[in-house]
């Protein structure tokens, strides 16, 4: 629920004259996104076959995979940091590039791990 309030917050800040403007909509949506799929995971919790280890790690891999895509969204507009959607063409240079680069390392394989963690709890059977 707090990512979605962050989301609703970087929908105010659209509104107001800041510099990059284009960057806060798309963090916005960003964090919109982060914060459907963090409550689908919610929803989906009871029905998870996992060890109480796996629910764990999936926790934190969820918990990291949003918020470090919230942060990179809040670099991308502080900083305008340029886009592969939002600017076809354009490359990150200097410490741009070197924020875009961790916050995608950072926020990938979180994403990923938590799903496959996912996925195999709704497939599993149940921890002994």
């Amino acid at each position: 629920m707090v990512l979605l309030l962050v989301s609703a917050l970087f929908g105010v800040f659209t509104g107001i004259p800041l510099p990059n403007p284009g960057r806060w909509q798309v963090a916005h949506i960003s964090a919109i996104m982060l914060g459907t799929l963090v409550t689908v995971q919610g929803l989906l919790w009871r029905e998870l076959r996992l060890s109480p280890k796996q629910l764990t790690w999936m926790v934190r891999f969820t918990m990291m995979y949003a918020w470090f895509g919230i942060l990179l969204g809040v670099a991308s507009g502080v900083l305008d940091i340029p886009g592969p959607a939002s600017n076809p063409g354009s490359r990150p240079e200097g410490i741009q590039a070197a924020i875009q680069v961790v916050g995608l390392l950072l926020s990938v394989p979180t994403a990923i791990a938590a799903w496959v963690l996912l996925w195999i709890g709704l497939r599993g059977t149940e921890p002994k």
